[in-house]
């Protein structure tokens, strides 16, 4: 009897994991050229198989049905089965259900790999274990050894979904090995794909993104495709980046039928409806699940888990982390370095939250600051195809503010590309070392002076403020959180309504509303700051506070800081560049008047500076002229797209300058002034850590940012800017210079004061 592993007419099945246009040519040969019943059906069922690879599902279906018919008319019972096996795995794959299996065709290791692939299909995940391991002796005494590596990609997946995660791990690598030793490479990339998703389980996002990457140019086709761009959403919303995950599940379009690409499309959209608290869609969800799959599968088992992982700060799929896992690497992109490894977050503000329930101040305050600082190193991306990216993703929104209607379809799809690319691997080094939480309380406290850090937590289960003052770690309780995100929300409201257009009646309420927020957030800190100059470090419901309009704080020095680390990095950089003779850059931004005016009024105070107005202010002339300035002042429309923090930015010549544009310079102005609209705002990440145009800045080099939360009026803010660079020129520290001048105007001190 002929090999079942290597088809008559020299035309091996491992060909298809190889080059699947080569395979299919071979067959297409065979078929034209032989009458030979045995010939005919496994040339059929490797033509079959090759379509599938290549995207053609029905052509697929269509090939290995013919395989089966031509076997069962000739009576080659061997070649029936192994056609029937072949189709059953391509139709369980797709929802089409698997094809009944003669009982006695269960000992055949072809049979028993389709049995485990259609198992995996349905979420039985320890049968298709038993199934794997049950053929593998046959398939390592097979004549033809390549067929191994794919039995090991299959078997290291459903180890993986079986939460087996070191087997996994063993099998996957062998399976690796031997795709490289045989040149498979297309198989080699599902290897490495499925590698990806147990790095996205044990929580290290970049490795996943990394292996995602390295595999998907052999993944191209319609059958492979959609299932990389799920794993990619699923580790996105793993690490929190729920806006990337949507992005990904949407340029999927619809999907139907059963199998595990529609498990995994309904778990996405169930993480996604769980993280922003729709309960309606969450149980749609769990209702369709429970039709396709029954309730027997791991699928309805992972979806009841999600659930109740997925709340104010989602959690990944992850096992526990090895003991001895270094450090993530650094990289220069922010968005990145806070979501590249969510389990050391949770864990993290898990250990905050059970310091504080044990009111132990000092455990928390250094729990929390590991949550809220992260390096993105000294080095620069230098990413070609991301620059190009950017310019690109600049240019449609450009033309889409000049009407161009096609420039919205390019902006849709240039965000799939930048939540996929910007985890380029090139950009990762060694994580620098950083002190212990006892060593950076006692520095931070010895820096902090006269000063008082006051830390917002923001956690539910623990509405407290923290406190450094005098080397002393103190805990003050406050009102629950939705009561402080309610108020600071009102308070924020009808401050842009003011900022916009000034009302007597508003500005009475206004007031009203910032005793309010004076009352939750200040008053219960107050016998411990005292009028001291305050470092702020806020939480999620404060990160884009006008602080300076409060009561208490009006006049007062403030400076706003993610975390005391990052405070005590932005004074080292303050005093380090501090020059008699700043090198200055001016920039205003294109179609704004009260701009040019007053860059030409502040040129007047420091002769020398360099000014770049109207046509010149093109991204590429203000990110050079960054890298050579000690103090830059940019006056421009603010920008703000769809919740992307990192697309914060300000309006020139040629499109948006993006917060993502900064991470490609070589140095940034130790004081950066922006004197826009909103500039300041920012979006909190899982952790905490604030997103936006001011967190770059201070993350890649800057030692103070002073921008706006609220919209600027151009004529007042002129003239306030004017003050307040003298004042900096006389040697006023800038919080000073901001809370004397800029604060009633929404402005507000960022990095060191």
């Amino acid at each position: 009897m002929a090999d079942p592993h290597r088809p008559s007419g020299r035309l091996p099945v491992s060909l298809v994991a190889r080059d699947p246009v080569e395979a299919r040519r071979r067959a297409d040969r065979l078929l034209a050229g032989s009458a030979d019943p045995r010939t005919r059906a496994s040339a059929l069922r490797v033509s079959g198989l090759a379509a599938y690879e290549l995207g053609l599902v029905e052509e697929a279906r269509k090939r290995l049905t013919a395989a089966v018919r031509v076997a069962v008319r000739a009576d080659l019972a061997d070649e029936a089965a192994l056609a029937r096996a072949s189709r059953t795995g391509v139709l369980s794959r797709h929802g089409g259900g698997p094809a009944p299996l003669p009982d006695s065709s269960r000992g055949s290791a072809i049979l028993l790999l389709a049995q485990g692939v259609a198992a995996c299909q349905d979420g039985r995940f320890d049968d298709a274990v038993a199934a794997f391991t049950a053929a593998e002796p046959a398939f390592r005494t097979a004549s033809d050894p390549r067929l191994l590596p794919g039995l090991l990609c299959s078997q290291g997946l459903a180890l993986l979904h079986a939460e087996r995660l070191a087997e996994a791990e063993d099998v996957l690598h062998r399976g690796l090995a031997l795709a490289e030793r045989y040149v498979l490479p297309r198989l080699g990339a599902a290897i490495t794909q499925n590698l990806g998703c147990l790095a996205a389980c044990r929580g290290d996002t970049a490795l996943a993104m990394e292996r995602f990457d390295a595999a998907a140019p052999l993944l191209g086709s319609p059958t492979r495709h959609p299932a990389l761009t799920l794993d990619r959403a699923h580790a996105l919303a793993d690490a929190g980046m729920l806006r990337e995950a949507g992005l990904l599940r949407r340029s999927l379009g619809p999907v139907r039928g059963g199998g595990a690409h529609r498990a995994l499309a309904e778990l996405l959209s169930l993480k996604l409806a769980a993280a922003r608290g729709d309960t309606a869609a969450a149980a749609a969800v769990l209702h369709r699940l429970r039709r396709i799959f029954g309730t027997g599968s791991s699928w309805l088992r992972t979806a009841e888990r999600i659930t109740g992982d997925f709340g104010d700060v989602p959690a990944a799929r992850s096992a526990p982390e090895p003991a001895g896992t270094p450090p993530p690497a650094a990289s220069p992109h922010l968005e990145l370095a806070a979501h590249a490894h969510p389990p050391r977050t949770r864990r993290a503000l898990h250990d905050a939250a059970a310091a504080l329930r044990a009111g132990d101040a000092a455990a928390a305050l250094r729990h929390l600051e590991r949550t809220r600082t992260v390096s993105t190193g000294s080095h620069t991306c230098r990413n070609q195809r991301w620059a190009a990216l950017l310019d690109h993703y600049r240019a449609a929104h450009a033309e889409a503010a000049r009407g161009v209607v096609r420039a919205r379809h390019r902006l849709a799809r240039l965000e799939v590309e930048l939540a996929v690319d910007q985890w380029h691997p090139c950009c990762r080094r060694g994580a620098p070392s950083s002190p212990d939480g006892g060593d950076l309380l006692t520095g931070l406290a010895a820096k902090l002076g006269s000063r008082a850090l006051v830390h917002y937590p923001d956690l539910a289960a623990a509405p407290v403020a923290i406190t450094l003052v005098d080397g002393r770690v103190r805990l003050h309780e406050l009102a629950d959180a939705r009561t402080v995100a309610d108020a600071v929300a009102a308070f924020e409201h009808l401050a842009r309504m003011q900022a916009v257009a000034l009302r007597a009646q508003t500005a009475r309420l206004l007031a009203e509303r910032a005793e309010n927020v004076h009352r939750l957030l200040v008053a219960p800190v107050a016998a411990a700051i005292g009028d001291r100059d305050l470092v702020v470090a806020p939480g999620a419901a404060t990160q884009t506070l006008p602080w300076g309009l409060l009561p208490a704080l009006r006049g007062r020095p403030v400076s706003v800081v993610p975390s005391g680390q990052v405070w005590l990095r932005c004074r080292e950089r303050a005093l380090r560049f501090r020059r008699r003779r700043p090198r200055v850059l001016l920039v205003a931004g294109p179609h704004l008047a009260a701009a040019e005016a007053e860059i030409a009024a502040v040129a007047r105070l420091h002769p020398g500076a360099r000014t770049v107005v109207g046509g010149e202010a093109r991204s590429r002339t203000v990110l050079r002229g960054l890298a050579r300035a000690d103090l830059a002042h940019l006056s421009a429309h603010g920008f703000e797209w769809d919740g992307a923090p990192m697309c914060t930015g300000l309006w020139l010549d040629d499109g948006p300058l993006f917060a993502y544009d900064l991470e490609r310079v070589r140095r940034l102005p130790s004081l950066v002034v922006l004197s826009s609209c909103g500039s300041g705002r920012s979006v909190p990440a899982a952790s905490g850590l604030p997103l936006g145009m001011v967190a770059s800045l201070l993350a890649r080099g800057s030692a103070t940012v002073v921008a706006s939360v609220l919209p600027v009026s151009d004529e007042a803010t002129a003239a306030a800017m004017v003050r307040a660079h003298g004042a900096l020129r006389a040697g006023q520290p800038p919080a000073a210079v901001v809370a004397e001048h800029l604060a009633d105007s929404g402005f507000v001190c960022f990095g060191a004061g």
